[in-house]
Order: C-alpha cells, then sequence, then structure tokens
C-alpha cells in the first residue's frame, strides 16, 4: 500500500484548485488500498453504527457514517497512514496538514437519494481555507449511478463576499442556491464541472465549493466513495452558533488552532521553500 502519492501532484493541479476549488487528482491510491476499504466498506454495510456514527443522510437509500477513523481498523489506517495528507497539502499549499473526519458515502444501484446542493463550510466549527475534502472513489463513479457535481469557481464568489451557506435557511446566510435553476441559463458566470472516476481517484474541494449529486440510475452498480476531511495551516476555531459541534471535542478557544488527539498530524511538508 502506498504512503507517498502514486501519481505527483503537479503545478495545473494546484492552480486549477485555486481557480475552480475543485480539482480531479487520477490514480493517487494503489489497489492494495483501494481492496482493503472496499471489504471494510462490505462489512460495515451490515452494522454501521458499530464502526462510526450515521451522518445526516444516512438511510434505506444511502449509507452514511461518520468518524470511522476514530477506532482501530482499515479507516483508521487508511486516514493516518496512506497519502491523504500528502496529496491534500500539496494541492492547496499547506506545510501542515491535521486530519479531523472521514465519512462514507454508498448509494446503492437504484437509490433515489438526491444530496441538494450545499457547501460543507458551516458542518464545522473554524474559519480558513485550508479545510477542505477529498473524496476518494471506492468504485467506477460515472454520471449514471450519481458522481458528483461542483459550481466552479463559486468558492471565490463567497470568499470575497463573505458568504456563509447553512444547511437551513435560518443558518448564517441561508440555504445554498437552488444551482438547478441555473443549468440552462446562458448567462451564468460560473461553470457545472463534474467527473467519471475510476477506484484510487480522488477529487479535492474548497470548503466553499458547492456540490450536488443525483441518485443511483445504475440497476446493478453501486456508488462508494470516501471523503477525509482534513485542516492545513490557516484553520482556526470558529464556534459560531450556526456551526456543527465536533462529537466528543469540546469548544477550543476562538482563533486557536486545532490541535489534540482527535486532529493528529497526518503530513508535513519536508521540502521547505516549494509550495508543491
Amino acid at each position: 500500500m502506498n504512503k507517498p502519492t502514486l501519481n505527483p501532484i503537479t503545478a495545473e493541479h494546484r492552480n486549477t484548485y485555486r481557480r475552480d476549488g475543485v480539482v480531479h487528482l487520477r490514480q493517487v491510491f494503489d489497489r492494495q488500498w483501494i481492496e482493503r476499504l472496499g471489504q471494510e466498506v462490505d462489512r460495515l454495510l451490515k452494522d454501521p453504527e458499530n464502526y462510526g456514527i450515521p451522518g445526516p443522510s444516512h438511510g434505506a437509500s444511502m449509507a452514511s457514517v461518520c468518524f470511522m477513523w476514530r477506532q482501530p481498523g482499515v479507516f483508521r489506517d487508511f486516514v493516518l497512514n496512506s497519502p491523504v495528507g500528502e496529496v491534500v497539502g500539496r494541492v492547496i499549499g499547506a506545510d501542515t496538514i491535521r486530519a479531523y473526519h472521514d465519512h462514507l458515502f454508498h448509494k446503492p444501484p437504484g437509490s433515489t437519494k438526491v444530496m441538494v446542493w450545499h457547501c460543507d463550510e458551516t458542518a464545522w466549527p473554524v474559519t480558513g481555507e485550508m479545510a477542505p475534502n477529498i473524496w476518494v472513489a471506492l468504485t467506477p463513479v460515472d454520471r449514471e449511478n450519481g458522481r458528483v457535481e461542483y459550481v466552479a469557481g463559486f468558492h471565490r464568489h463567497c470568499v470575497e463576499n463573505d458568504l456563509h451557506f447553512g444547511f437551513a435557511p435560518d443558518q448564517a446566510d441561508g440555504l445554498c442556491p437552488d444551482f438547478e435553476k441555473e443549468r440552462n441559463n446562458p448567462d451564468f458566470p460560473f461553470r457545472f464541472v463534474s467527473f467519471d472516476m475510476e477506484p484510487g481517484d480522488a477529487v479535492v474541494f474548497h470548503p466553499s465549493t458547492p456540490h450536488f449529486s443525483q441518485g443511483n440510475h445504475s440497476s446493478a452498480r453501486p456508488r462508494t466513495g470516501l471523503a477525509v476531511r482534513v485542516f492545513g495551516d490557516d484553520v482556526r476555531w470558529y464556534p459560531a452558533p450556526y456551526k456543527a459541534s465536533i462529537p466528543g471535542v469540546d469548544a477550543l478557544p476562538e482563533g486557536e488552532p486545532p490541535s489534540g488527539k482527535f486532529f493528529p498530524v497526518i503530513w508535513r511538508r519536508t521540502d521547505v521553500g516549494s509550495a508543491g
């Protein structure tokens, strides 16, 4: 199983991430990681609550389970010992990456579950742009079985205008816009992007990048992805009322960087002076 990334993170990847708030990385995790994770997912699906905390979207049409990495096993091994930290750190230009949260999303064949447009930024009680999501494909992913879609460039609009979209109308600046209304708008100033993915591919996206996924219209193929959320150099504790709390973590002083056993360092830059 690989610790360094299989394929290098390039200047093009970094530039794409800065411009679009999302970048597709091909084959950064080897087959051994994907096979181990896939076998563990099969076991998890039989008893999700034994592995972690069911997420808000968990139900009959989608398995959504969080914080598996907190207990010994394959998910913890992946978060701590795979290329996750290096990949994200090099994409976003961080010097240090801390783990925070893992989240399994499994849509079985025929799933009707739609993940409406949302931004992840209000889902954790911190500020900072270096709090991205890396979404790792554990199965082939395409339009039919429910690939994730993104609005490229909208993250800069959010950051520059201090916009924070919540998960309810009364949170922060309200709900994320429903971008379905913009699909056929020729004057829409942003782009919809999505990616066909193979197992071992990953997508890194900014915490203010809106994203969405349809149901799984395949009659035979599941769509399974493992998201890992991490914190980089500029992340500071910010327990605003519209921010979700972190299970098991007492509030830290506002403005302090996250630290402690629930935020372990998983990568540090050794090539000092390089942003790559």
